[in-house]
């Protein structure tokens, strides 16, 4: 579609023309040269007078070859101005042929065009996302991990709010799930493929615990260790204790050789050392690194709830460790992420912080050892500007505080003074990115596969005709909230079901009470929620569903308890196979046998016995680990249920087949459409 005819002056970098019709801001437009190709350029204003229209354009370039090239000469004034075919703009961006390409959105106002980023860019020079809270950043993110996930890129996530678990789950909700056939993607959990290690918590999904290498520790990366800032004279004293230290380091020797310098700098060190000791973050071996670097897996580091000094430690602790491994090729290539980035890097006019030298460092160095990195922030100005400048690739959503805009305008390449402006105006969903091309592209981020676990919690429960009144007096939102109550609730809102069901279904909304154990069971640690109403253990929050506990008549001996215990193992199993392994005497091992039977617990077949098979579902719990989350939330329901059965005694029969290291209350959120 013709646009228009250039006027006024042409350079090599920008050009004007006259607006016949349809020119929008941002549009992709196209100019043949004198050389006989078309230039592709972009409008980036329009003035318009009672006469006229005019639109300024950037030159963005054209491909020879395949290549990408600037223009030497300026187009002619009088040129006609087309409307850019998407043929032009894939053959000049080269933002569909990117093998192994990210697949991570379309272009703003061409969606039948993929913007595919280059992996191995991406993963070598790192990337920066950027927008202020609430405009997509953790969605955003989720979506370049998907992308990584998909082609076996070992991943590190340093996540201080836990927004990253739900990557385990499918995106469910209708809403997303009609965006994604636009974009030819399907719903996907990567439930496999993201482990979560935790410092300590039983809210977070079933996970591993975080434990920092002491092993080998200089005296340099100790002082680095601790959450205060050392004095000269605390420096000395700790260097002169360990001078004492024969052997290997820990907390309770280094503790004991402090006690014995005769100063009074020791007590704020050993007063660090014992707040250290009791976080129980630190052991002798540690977390097996190789473990947290595996192809294909994203290792979630969950700080929520962990103080920030302390994140700061296991920061700098993790990184240091990973990227020393990493230069030795111990390690295969990975790339980390830096959620909240201005903690662990701040601008050093905020302060340096244990992290800082060592992100600093996996910035500058890291891509020569192929480690790449992410930093996300909502406070761009906040950042060391140093990190910021080793970044190739940027993704910027709405950032609107002028500090943060000026940071972001002078961090980045090629972003023109009309595009600053527009940083502003970026709407929810929509991103400029920048490294792809000389000029940023503006690109519609794809919906995500996985569920997004970044949403804001809403602390007073409104209403759908409350929602549509933007100025709500604040003493009735206070008489209106209600207290929040820990809940477990399914993937799909009731907002979400009653767009699946229309307005013909009812839809009511039970609250179960319920418990969730932390438990170990040979050796895998999982958390299990049990129905306080149905006795059942829910692995199901979907639909609610589990497997029934046995009502099976379980208040037996503990060297009942011990002899079953063996029996579960096998199974099925005849009296002298038991014997071999229960070490009691044979006498005593016959009549518990006959006990157990008595009791319905073991069934007689011919020569042997066989467990129950209702019990056989205590020899697998972690098969039925729960892995959602606990939120602390104001919601509407119809109906709360009492419990039925109390927890101790829940906890004292699951005891007897695991240990379990803590307990929680909360209720289980369950639709129930007629």
């Amino acid at each position: 579609m013709l646009l228009g005819r250039i006027t006024g002056k042409s350079t090599t970098t920008s050009f004007t023309f006259m607006i016949n019709e349809g020119a929008k801001k941002f549009q992709y437009v196209q100019v043949m040269h004198n050389d006989g190709y078309y230039v592709l350029s972009q409008i980036i204003e329009i003035e318009k007078d009672i006469d006229k229209a005019i639109a300024s354009c950037n030159l963005i370039g054209y491909s020879e070859n395949g290549i990408f090239r600037k223009i030497k000469t300026p187009l002619e004034p009088g040129t006609e101005v087309f409307n850019a075919e998407d043929g032009i703009i894939k053959e000049v961006l080269s933002i569909e042929s990117i093998d192994n390409g990210a697949y991570i959105g379309v272009l703003d106002q061409r969606e039948n065009i993929k913007v595919m980023l280059d992996i191995n860019k991406l993963l070598t020079k790192h990337i920066a996302v950027l927008a202020k809270s609430g405009s997509g950043k953790s969605y955003t993110v989720g979506v370049l991990l998907e992308e990584f996930l998909e082609r076996n890129i070992p991943v590190i996530i340093f996540d201080p709010h836990g927004e990253y678990t739900s990557l385990k789950f499918p995106n469910n909700k209708p809403n997303d799930k009609a965006k994604m056939e636009l974009y030819d993607l399907v719903p996907k959990g990567y439930n496999k493929q993201v482990v979560e290690y935790l410092i300590d918590s039983i809210q977070e999904s079933s996970s591993r615990k975080l434990r920092l290498s002491i092993k080998d520790i200089s005296p340099s990366e100790l002082i680095k260790l601790l959450p205060i800032k050392l004095s000269n004279a605390q420096i000395g004293s700790l260097y002169s204790a360990l001078k004492n230290i024969e052997g290997a380091v820990n907390f309770d020797v280094l503790t004991m050789a402090l006690e014995s310098e005769d100063n009074n700098f020791k007590w704020t060190i050993i007063d660090a050392l014992e707040y250290l000791k009791k976080l129980d973050i630190f052991s002798e071996s540690g977390t097996n690194l190789d473990e947290l670097v595996k192809p294909g897996v994203a290792s979630l580091i969950n700080l929520k709830g962990v103080p920030i000094e302390v994140q700061e430690v296991i920061v700098y602790k993790l990184v240091n460790d990973l990227f020393n491994r990493r230069k030795r090729g111990d390690i295969p290539p990975f790339f980390i992420v830096f959620e909240e980035a201005q903690n662990f890097c701040p601008e050093r006019n905020f302060g340096e912080v244990k992290s800082s030298s060592i992100v600093r460092q996996l910035l500058s160095e890291g891509r020569k050892f192929g480690i790449g990195a992410c930093l996300i922030t909502q406070r761009p100005a906040r950042v060391d500007k140093t990190c910021l400048a080793q970044v190739t690739t940027q993704i910027i959503l709405k950032i609107t505080n002028p500090n943060d805009i000026r940071a972001v305008a002078n961090s980045v390449e090629g972003i023109t003074h009309e595009t600053e402006k527009e940083l502003r105006n970026i709407p929810i969903g929509t991103a400029l990115v920048t490294g792809v091309v000389d000029l940023p592209l503006f690109v519609n981020i794809r919906p995500r596969k996985s569920k997004h676990g970044g949403e804001a919690v809403s602390i007073l429960n409104l209403n759908d005709k409350d929602k549509k009144t933007e100025n709500r007096d604040f003493i009735n939102e206070i008489r209106d909230f209600k207290e929040t109550i820990p809940v477990v609730q399914p993937s799909s809102s009731l907002s979400d079901l009653r767009l699946m069901y229309g307005g013909d279904k009812q839809i009511s909304v039970t609250l179960h009470p319920s418990l969730i154990l932390s438990c170990t069971q040979n050796k895998d640690s999982f958390n299990l929620l049990v129905d306080l109403t149905s006795f059942k253990i829910i692995n199901d929050v979907e639909s609610g569903s589990g497997s029934q506990i046995p009502s099976n008549n379980l208040q037996i001996s503990n060297q009942q308890n011990k002899i079953f215990q063996v029996a579960l193992n096998l199974s099925e199993f005849k009296p002298a196979e038991l014997f071999s392994r229960a070490n009691v005497q044979f006498s005593e091992l016959y009549d518990t046998i006959n006990a157990l039977t008595n009791k319905g617990l073991l069934i007689k077949v011919g020569d042997k016995y066989k467990v129950n098979d209702n019990l056989m579902v205590f020899s697998r719990l972690s098969e039925l680990a729960f892995y959602e989350k606990i939120e602390h939330v104001n919601i509407p329901f119809d109906k709360k249920l009492e419990k039925k059965f109390n927890p101790e005694d829940v906890v004292s029969l699951i005891g007897r087949f695991a240990d379990i290291k803590d307990k929680k209350e909360c209720f289980l959120v369950k639709y129930e459409i007629n």
